[in-house]
């Protein structure tokens, strides 16, 4: 699947740039002809949506590689501060192109990054290591945001609501909330989440 770049005041410096997605990570190419290669089991996504009466406007994916560096794809913000980035993993970013479309790769991305490293966070899990994505950690116990932290026993939903991930109780009331592009690899800590929970 391939995508292009959508001109505009900020688009123009990526004028041709194309995304391509493949079964094992995605390339952006940008008008030099240089690439930007990431691969779905090294890589860390951060999504951003903007949303109007329930319907998508724009969305923005900061996909972030094994070393630290990060390029933004998507036509909205990525919704970070500068001062965010160190905090998720990122010592370098770049405005990447204003890629249309996101409804079709943006899902795409999240999916083959769930495929690529699912099977190994089980297993990492199953050993007693702690797991990060982003602004939450957990291991096979207990979730965390920032200084809290709830057994999973007391966790009976994890849900995307209002523009954060939610840690819901069996009374539907959140115990732990980060907002959304805070959190890397939402697909696959919603799965993790998912198997975790109480």
């Amino acid at each position: 699947m391939g995508a292009g770049n959508r001109a505009g005041l900020t688009g123009k410096q990526w004028g041709d740039a194309r995304l391509h997605l493949y079964e094992e990570g995605l390339v952006v190419t940008d008008p030099d002809s240089r690439e930007w290669v990431f691969r779905w089991e090294t890589t860390s996504v951060h999504q951003n949506l903007s949303t109007l009466n329930g319907m998508t406007q724009d969305a923005t994916y900061m996909l972030v590689g094994a070393d630290g560096v990060a390029l933004s794809v998507g036509r909205g913000g990525n919704g970070l501060f500068k001062r965010d980035l160190p905090g998720v993993g990122v010592n370098s970013h770049t405005r990447g192109p204003f890629v249309v479309y996101e409804g079709q790769w943006g899902p795409e991305i999240q999916k083959g990054v769930l495929r690529a490293q699912g099977n190994a966070a089980l297993e990492r899990l199953q050993r007693g290591e702690t797991l990060t994505y982003g602004g939450v950690s957990f291991d096979r116990h207990s979730v965390s945001v920032k200084r809290k932290s709830v057994p999973w026993t007391e966790v009976a939903a994890a849900e995307v609501m209002h523009g954060s991930l939610t840690f819901n109780n069996a009374a539907n009331r959140g115990v732990l909330s980060c907002a959304i592009p805070k959190v890397a690899n939402l697909h696959l800590l919603l799965a993790l989440a998912d198997r975790l929970k109480g």
